[in-house]
């Protein structure tokens, strides 16, 4: 038994933000004005290396989680 699956909450992280990007581009197709511009740059795109960092930071801890659950097995 696993104590934690990082990997599979990363996976919902990943897939939340690529249908996140999908919508965006269809809204943005419709949505072109200084507002939606506005949002892009201040609230989508600074999400990208946000996410990036915190994925990264659950694939090391994930490492971590699943090390420490093999010591203590031993």
């Amino acid at each position: 038994m696993r104590p934690a699956d990082l990997y599979t909450s990363a996976a919902h992280i990943r897939d939340a933000l690529d249908d996140l990007q999908t919508a965006w581009q269809e809204a943005s197709a419709h949505w072109n004005d200084q507002v939606s511009r506005s949002f892009c740059e201040n609230y989508l795109e600074p999400l990208g290396p946000i996410v990036k960092l915190a994925l990264d930071s659950m694939a090391r801890m994930s490492q971590l989680v699943d090390h420490m659950h093999r010591d203590c097995e031993d």
